[in-house]
């Protein structure tokens, strides 16, 4: 995607998101449900770091926190912690995964 951080939507951060765990998962972006975990689609370690480098490279996040896809297990929740984390918005989700361990 060839675009810049200040003009993503959304959609744009779901969009990427669902291309980048789709490929991970091998199967094709139209059949992955973002509300299912990433761990059912066979997703481990090594794959949430290919997902959150392409999160870097996309989104213009340095270093988002290292939790960040296991906090916020599904496309839909993971879309709207980078949606506020691109806002500069509180990530309380994560915040209250962090004080459960």
């Amino acid at each position: 995607m060839n675009t810049t951080t200040s003009t993503l939507t959304f959609d744009d951060v779901k969009k990427v998101l669902v291309d980048a765990v789709a490929a991970e998962a091998g199967v094709a972006p139209e059949e992955l449900a973002t509300d299912r975990p990433f761990t059912d689609y066979g997703l481990d370690s090594m794959a949430a770091l290919s997902v959150g480098m392409e999160i870097e490279d996309v989104c213009g996040l340095a270093d988002p926190p290292v939790d960040l896809l296991w906090d916020h297990p599904t496309v839909d929740t993971l879309a709207e912690a980078l949606w506020k984390l691109m806002n500069a918005e509180p990530v309380a989700a994560t915040a209250a995964a962090d004080g459960q361990r």
